[in-house]
């Protein structure tokens, strides 16, 4: 008999300093597909749900999407919106089955404007209405705060291994197999967590400490008996009782191997805690350092105003030291600013143009304020553009209408809609080829990695007080659990 399963996704990373909600126009920008729209988008996407439905064709199992839905990470997510997604897999539960098993794509840092835990929220409802000997399974992104009622209602939780996440599709791929393996009686899984009070950076997995801890995740998922192993880095700009870094492990009905992998991680990365920190360099070092460079092109990275992160990505201060110091053949991806957008359009191409830029978004932070400059109209542009690099192949971004203005030296990429520049596409949209260019600006974390290091000869993070700065003396945490490294001191 053919098994039957019920998949979909909903992720979003929520910023809880951002004082913007995230409703229902915001998921439709970046995605928001129903009923027979899945399939199709999913398809042409190399992320999670292609993975799971991928997995699921090989292995006979028939499925139902219901919902795909994703947004730029943001401000707290609208009851409206959540109750509406919550609802929409929940009717399909107790509507459209029977069912065999549920796996679904979620984020793990969903905060909703009344409630810390949207996740466990979610789990707990599917639960309730699927009982207790349902399968449930999910797929989490490595910036996910994992909780304990995230854990008491699912079955298995398998988080991204890699971070610029360029392992979306396999990770959906190994849950779906793991399902399957499991609806035909071939593993029984039993998983065990484990959250330390460790606030981490943003830290690629191709550097240390994430490195050494992910060779050996790589060692214990080849032991017999295990089926998934997950270190789960967090999202401290969640901030939330239960945000902080947490292992995970899925073993084949063993309880005491699980809880012996996750101690074992537990104890390293506790032992290890002053690693997780990184060496900043300030606005004008970074500058300096870039036009000194002999080769080219130099990235600078602006992670505190990345918007993959949550933040408005108008902030100036990295900008005006380069008008500053005088860089030339200088591309800098991006300014979110609308009210520029326009301005430049009217002005039309070839034209001169007087603008007031950047630093409308988050004045409170001190990121920057609005720049008075003036420069050159080179390109306009519909702001459209398919992701070409090993990140989420296929997915196409929309920044809006888009403008690239010269401000003698540098030129720029200013957008009406937030998206973060992690492909070297945004700048190729633009008409400006990145490898010609001796210094570029994203505004990323680390998800730029996975496209622009092929392409930059050296990469310098930048110091800077964004809303999603790894200097976490600037927030004011309210809600997560104390003591917490490194904000405490905890010997």
């Amino acid at each position: 008999m053919r098994r039957r399963v019920l998949t979909g996704e909903l992720k979003h990373e929520t910023n809880s300093f951002i004082p913007a909600k995230t409703g229902r126009h915001a998921f439709e920008i970046f995605h928001l597909k129903l009923g027979d729209e899945i399939v199709p988008y999913f398809e042409g996407v190399e992320t999670e749900l292609k993975g799971i439905m991928t997995a699921f064709r090989e292995d006979g199992i028939d499925f139902l999407p219901v919902i795909g839905a994703e947004a730029m990470p943001g401000g707290l997510v609208t009851r409206d919106f959540f109750n509406f997604a919550r609802e929409t897999i929940l009717e399909a539960v107790r509507t459209q089955g029977p069912f065999d098993g549920i796996l679904l794509a979620l984020h793990g840092a969903m905060v909703v404007e009344d409630s810390f835990d949207a996740e466990g929220e979610l789990l707990s409802s599917i639960r309730s209405a699927a009982g207790p000997d349902m399968p449930v399974m999910i797929t989490l992104d490595l910036h996910g705060n994992v909780t304990e009622e995230m854990n008491r209602s699912s079955t298995a939780m398998i988080g991204y291994d890699t971070y610029p996440h360029v392992d979306m599709y396999l990770r959906g791929y190994e849950a779906g197999k793991l399902m399957g393996r499991t609806l035909r009686g071939e593993v029984r899984p039993v998983m065990r967590f484990r959250r330390l009070p460790i606030l981490s950076p943003t830290i690629p997995t191709s550097m240390q400490p994430y490195a050494g801890l992910m060779k050996r995740v790589e060692e214990m998922e080849k032991m017999p008996g295990v089926l998934s192993v997950s270190v789960m880095h967090g999202f401290p700009w969640s901030d939330i009782p239960e945000a902080g870094v947490s292992v995970i492990a899925v073993t084949d009905g063993d309880e005491g191997l699980a809880d012996g992998l996750v101690q074992e991680l537990a104890d390293r990365i506790w032992s290890g805690r002053r690693l997780f920190s990184k060496n900043l360099l300030s606005p004008r070092e970074a500058v300096e350092k870039a036009i000194a460079s002999p080769v080219r092109p130099v990235l600078l990275a602006d992670t505190s105003d990345n918007p993959g992160g949550g933040a408005p990505a108008d902030g100036t201060q990295l900008l005006a030291e380069l008008i500053r110091q005088k860089a030339a053949e200088t591309s800098f991806a991006l300014i979110v600013d609308p009210e520029s957008v326009e301005k430049a359009l009217q002005a039309g191409v070839g034209a001169n143009v007087k603008l007031r830029l950047g630093g409308k978004q988050a004045p409170e932070r001190n990121h920057g304020a609005p720049l008075e400059v003036e420069g050159r109209v080179v390109t306009i542009t519909d702001g459209k553009y398919t992701i070409r690099g090993p990140m989420c192949t296929g997915l196409r971004i929309e920044m809006g209408r888009t403008a690239v203005v010269d401000l003698g030296g540098t030129e720029v990429v200013i957008t009406e809609l937030r998206t973060q520049p992690w492909d070297a596409e945004v700048f190729r949209r633009a008409g400006i080829e990145p490898a010609l260019r001796k210094i570029l600006v994203v505004k990323s974390a680390a998800h730029f990695r996975a496209s622009f290091e092929p392409i930059a000869k050296e990469i310098f993070e930048v110091d800077l007080p964004g809303l999603v700065s790894n200097n976490f003396s600037n927030f004011r945490f309210e809600n997560v659990l104390r003591p917490v490294f490194p904000l405490d001191r905890m010997e």
